[in-house]
């Protein structure tokens, strides 16, 4: 069936709505079936703030993706999806109010999950937001996630310069970063996120730890039940094609869910993900294992409902 065409993919997170109508278009043509739009960081619009947003920006980071989700199917030949909440690289103020909004946008057509959420050291706009305070808005949105039984893409952090990304200041936390080996950063933030996930009882087949590398997918694998996501649409990133089909290789697809991650603000390979489909099937294989990993569980964890 797969031998002469693409294999179907859903883009289990990207910001695709921050790229031009073209992205869309070479994308739709290169066998994305669908994308989930991750939609609350004020960085990826190319904005510079100068005081912390808002809720009133935070509606406008979330709207927007719904109306494009509303459209991309009549434009693009593909399903778009999206997903609310209060991103944990920027400081927002009036987070509360973000927060009592979140059921009603939860329930809204097109809206499939809550997030990319999380804890992140390092602020965009050279902002300083309290780990205490990040761990009370996360636990405020898992708590909102368990009673709506919604998946949840959970955020995890990795070292960014100013000079690889827009409007990074030098962060707060500078100290305790510098003493964290670069094996145990992503660990030490993940940790964190997955004691309030489990302090609230949200169940872990209904997380994805996303931005994952070699520092903790066997960590992920091994003790807890979570998906585990990742990105091979950054060039800044080593998390390419070839590493992530090396994961299949040594670990099998049940729990992997590829996405792009694209932004429009650092360098990105467009075509990354069906790169990567054509890199696993190049190492022979089998179709249905990479259907597992770039379809299979994306549709199923997100409920989206789409056939093959």
């Amino acid at each position: 069936m797969h031998s002469s065409t693409v294999i179907p993919f859903i883009d289990a997170h990207s910001h695709l709505h921050s790229l031009p109508f073209d992205a869309w278009e070479t994308l739709g043509m290169a066998g994305m079936a669908a994308v989930v739009l991750s939609a609350g960081n004020p960085h990826l619009y190319r904005e510079i703030h100068d005081e912390a947003p808002d809720w009133a920006d935070v509606k406008r980071y979330w709207d927007g993706p719904i109306r494009m989700a509303a459209v991309a199917e009549e434009k693009h030949f593909l399903k778009a999806f999206v997903a609310v909440g209060i991103s944990s690289m920027t400081r927002v103020e009036q987070w509360q109010e973000a927060v009592e909004r979140l059921p009603e946008y939860l329930k809204m057509p097109h809206v499939v999950a809550l997030g990319e959420t999380g804890i992140d050291p390092v602020q965009y706009f050279g902002m300083d937001w309290p780990l205490e305070e990040q761990k009370i808005v996360l636990e405020e949105q898992v708590r909102v996630a368990k009673a709506l039984d919604v998946p949840i893409i959970l955020h995890t952090p990795m070292p960014k310069k100013s000079r690889d990304y827009l409007g990074v200041g030098k962060p707060a936390l500078a100290e305790l970063i510098s003493n964290l080996p670069a094996d145990k950063y992503k660990r030490y933030f993940l940790d964190m996120g997955m004691e309030i996930i489990d302090r609230i009882g949200l169940d872990h087949s209904r997380v994805v730890i996303d931005h994952a590398d070699e520092t903790i997918i066997e960590y992920v694998l091994r003790e807890t039940g979570a998906f585990i996501g990742i990105g091979v649409g950054l060039t800044q990133r080593h998390t390419d094609p070839k590493f992530f089909a090396d994961i299949v290789e040594r670990h099998g697809a049940q729990r992997l869910m590829i996405n792009s991650d694209h932004v429009a603000y650092i360098s990105t390979d467009l075509l990354a993900i069906p790169k990567t489909i054509r890199e696993m099937r190049r190492r022979g294989i089998d179709v249905q294992t990479i259907s597992r990993a770039v379809f299979d569980n994306a549709n199923e964890f997100y409920g989206l409902g789409l056939e093959g």
